[in-house]
């Protein structure tokens, strides 16, 4: 189609092993991919193509949440196509404990289709729990009035899910924390089965952008993105409950923009992202 999702598995030194191109006849994105308990690997992204090329489902209204799942040489085991009327799309994925899967993105959809629930304003957080074959076990769709844009999601060592990303909505509907610029760092805290349990906001500027997520070693969290006003990677470690201990930004003349963050194994943090 137009664009595919492309793996490629590289051997230590990278040097290619094999490849493979998944998609149908129009726009597939590779957001995430993870690999599995078994030796495979779970692609998480989003598709607007119908039942052509790899893809065996229709598109349900836009774009679609589109799971796959590949053997240890790239082979499709099995996929899914999850979403409603309008436009859903896939961030992030993780296997749960459970053998399943966690599905984090954003969706405008109302309940059609795989949706159970309307949107609450523009975009919302919208996570998927499935079995391990992709069936839908349940689902939350979490937002305010307004877009709440969703950058990742992990399963916490109690079992729940911390959702994050950025917000633009003011308290309203699942949003009770106030707004401090026009987009902030929104963290949610769900249980095991996806009720909020607590959330927090971040902000000091007129667009704060979260991407980022790890639970780090000590049980809280580190969280990594950008403050936009000042154009700078923006990081915050907070504690189990979403407290913040410390924070620290980084940047030179121009723009930059963090989108991944790792605890490294001396307990320091590498950040990955762009600059101009």
């Amino acid at each position: 189609g137009s664009w595919d999702c492309w793996i490629v598995k590289t051997d230590s030194n990278g040097n290619i092993q094999w490849q493979n191109t998944i998609g149908g006849n129009n726009s597939d994105w590779l957001h995430s991919i993870k690999q599995t308990t078994d030796g495979g690997y779970i692609l998480g992204g989003q598709s607007e193509s119908s039942i052509s090329g790899d893809k065996t489902e229709n598109s349900n209204g836009g774009w679609d949440y589109w799971i796959v799942k590949i053997d240890s040489i790239g082979i499709i085991e099995w996929q899914n196509t999850i979403g409603g009327n309008e436009d859903d799309k896939m961030f992030s994925i993780q296997q749960t404990t459970d053998g399943g899967y966690i599905l984090g993105g954003i969706s405008d959809s109302d309940s059609t289709d795989d949706k159970t629930e309307d949107s609450k304003g523009y975009m919302d957080y919208w996570i998927v729990k499935t079995d391990s074959l992709g069936n839908i076990q349940w689902q939350n769709t979490i937002g305010g009035n307004d877009n709440d844009i969703l950058g990742s999601v992990i399963q916490t060592v109690d079992g729940g899910y911390l959702l994050v990303g950025y917000s633009r909505s003011g308290p309203s509907g699942d949003k009770t924390t106030l707004s401090n610029g026009v987009e902030d760092y929104w963290i949610v805290k769900t249980d095991s089965q996806g009720s909020i349990q607590w959330q927090r906001s971040f902000g000091y500027g007129a667009q704060d952008l979260l991407y980022a997520v790890q639970q780090t070693a000590e049980g809280g969290y580190i969280l990594g993105g950008s403050n936009n006003s000042a154009g700078h990677y923006w990081i915050i470690k907070t504690d189990t409950g979403g407290n913040t201990q410390w924070q620290k930004t980084f940047g030179g003349s121009g723009a930059e923009i963090l989108y991944s963050i790792q605890q490294t194994t001396d307990r320091g943090y590498i950040l990955g992202g762009i600059s101009t």
